[in-house]
């Protein structure tokens, strides 16, 4: 009897999955599924999306962040899913100071960048603050777990409201004929309210009427609003579950020729651009094949050059994990780590004339930010492969999220418009006023620091220029005066 029960049980001598416990709404699903649906209204019809003015979102945003992820900590508390780890409270003091940023300033290219940012963070400070993650937050295979149970996380509980207005329940019986049910009879009376009352009637008409003028972009955002709130409801109720299983990375492969080839390959190739960077770049050395002349060589190609380094990066690091008790591997990354560092100063190097010839702006900012990090990554790598039993790791990415962080409460904006202003002083006949703001465009920012232009003339024409930047058509500068409360920051209380 006992060989008959196992031989139903297994299959091909392996057990059974178990069936995973059935996910179902209670009081904590049903206030996260409310506010995942307010703020979803709130980033989808609170702000016009458009623009360089009050661009949005602001403080809503951080606002509805701190909401919804401390009702999700208290609920994981009520259940005693709460876990106080310190990878996860480092990553939520960054998640919580970096949604604060969108509340105090105003640069429209750190508000859309921060946006991925701030999910990943906020997922990956909530999955080990709950349990939800195996390895440590900060690690190669915590980061990589982390980003995989985010995205599964985003539809793991997307149909549990669905059901839980489908289910019959003890007490209440079923809820969806009973919805069914008000909307029809609410239709019916107010029908026959209508033909008794001629001003009841004419209030139905113009609600009709209105609903009839509903534009497409209506239901556009509205069709997004719900989107996003399932969205948002599943990422947060799914915290409060048992975590679901992620198969494990495998920690080895097998054969690493075509690493071998590839990396040496690279090699090569950048052992040769070195050559030329340091002769030719870094020497200053004027050569006939140099389009343009040495200035316009200079300032050429610092993004592409970005690009291979981080591109680089990706191939690196892979082969790094994979084998690292391999010595030619860990040779070869070396090398080419060494080598790509050239490629990372020259892209450095010509990103600074370029900061010399044109001034700042908020993306030569964060590409200078950007050259920095793939330089200490590099770094780790020369490290990595000399001593691979070290941590770099957590290290690295706790160094990479906390400058970030760093960087959006540097004021960027103000950095860039003193950077133009004093651009500007320096030569006010080859600069024109339009020119301070091309780059960067409207900010409050840039009337405390146009007040520095020496010229008085000249000061009057920016200042009056940027007012207009600063008035959006039809609006007649309101947004400048009472901005709405999800696209207002703290820094519009220096706009005139």
């Amino acid at each position: 009897m006992s060989e008959l029960t196992e031989n139903v049980l297994t299959e091909n001598n392996k057990p059974l999955p178990a069936a995973q416990d059935e996910i179902k709404m209670d009081r904590a699903g049903v206030i996260l599924l409310v506010l995942s649906f307010l703020a979803a209204l709130l980033y989808c019809f609170a702000h016009s999306w458009t623009g360089s003015v009050c661009p949005g979102p602001g403080i809503g945003l951080a606002i509805s962040h701190w909401l919804l992820t401390g009702v999700t900590l208290a609920a994981a508390k009520a259940r005693g899913r709460l876990t106080l780890r310190r990878d996860g409270l480092f990553l939520l003091i960054l998640s919580l100071l970096l949604s604060a940023v969108y509340a105090v300033f105003a640069n429209t290219t750190l508000r859309r960048l921060n946006l991925p940012v701030l999910l990943l963070i906020t997922a990956q400070a909530l999955f080990a603050l709950t349990g939800q993650n195996t390895a440590s937050a900060l690690s190669g295979q915590g980061l990589w777990e982390g980003f995989r149970r985010y995205l599964k996380s985003l539809f793991r509980c997307r149909s549990v409201p669905f059901t839980a207005v489908t289910r019959r329940t003890e007490h209440n019986g079923y809820l969806l004929p009973g919805i069914l049910a008000a909307i029809c009879t609410m239709t019916l009376a107010a029908i026959l309210l209508s033909s008794a009352d001629q001003v009841f009637s004419g209030m139905l008409d113009s609600v009709a009427e209105k609903i009839r003028d509903i534009d497409f972009l209506f239901i556009f955002r509205l069709f997004l609003a719900l989107i996003l709130t399932l969205i948002l409801f599943s990422h947060r109720f799914s915290l409060l579950q048992a975590p679901g299983t992620i198969r494990p990375v495998t920690a080895r492969a097998g054969n690493p020729t075509m690493f071998y080839m590839v990396l040496a390959s690279l090699a090569l190739v950048y052992a040769l651009f070195g050559y030329v960077q340091i002769r030719y770049l870094f020497a200053g050395t004027e050569s006939v094949r140099m389009s343009g002349g040495y200035a316009a060589y200079a300032r050429s190609g610092f993004f592409q050059l970005v690009m291979v380094a981080l591109l680089t990066l990706c191939l690196i690091l892979p082969a790094l994990s994979l084998f690292r008790e391999n010595t030619g591997i860990r040779i070869l990354c070396a090398l080419t780590a060494v080598l790509t560092i050239i490629i990372d100063v020259s892209a450095y190097l010509r990103m600074h004339l370029y900061i010399e010839a044109f001034g700042l702006s908020t993306l030569r900012v964060v590409t200078v930010w950007g050259i920095g990090i793939i330089l200490l990554a590099l770094l780790a790598v020369i490290a990595k492969s000399i001593r691979p039993q070290w941590q770099i790791c957590p290290l690295l990415a706790a160094v990479i999220l906390a400058s970030w962080v760093v960087l959006n409460w540097a004021n960027v904006d103000r950095l860039v418009a003193d950077s133009q202003v004093a651009r500007y002083n320096r030569n006010p006949e080859n600069t024109g006023i339009y020119s301070l703001v091309s780059d960067q465009g409207w900010s409050p920012e840039y009337y405390a620091a146009f007040e520095k232009i020496e010229d008085p003339v000249k000061r009057g024409e920016a200042l009056e220029v940027l007012t207009d930047l600063g008035s959006l058509p039809g609006r007649d500068g309101q947004c400048l005066n009472r901005p709405a409360l999800y696209d207002w920051s703290l820094a519009y209380l220096k706009a005139k």
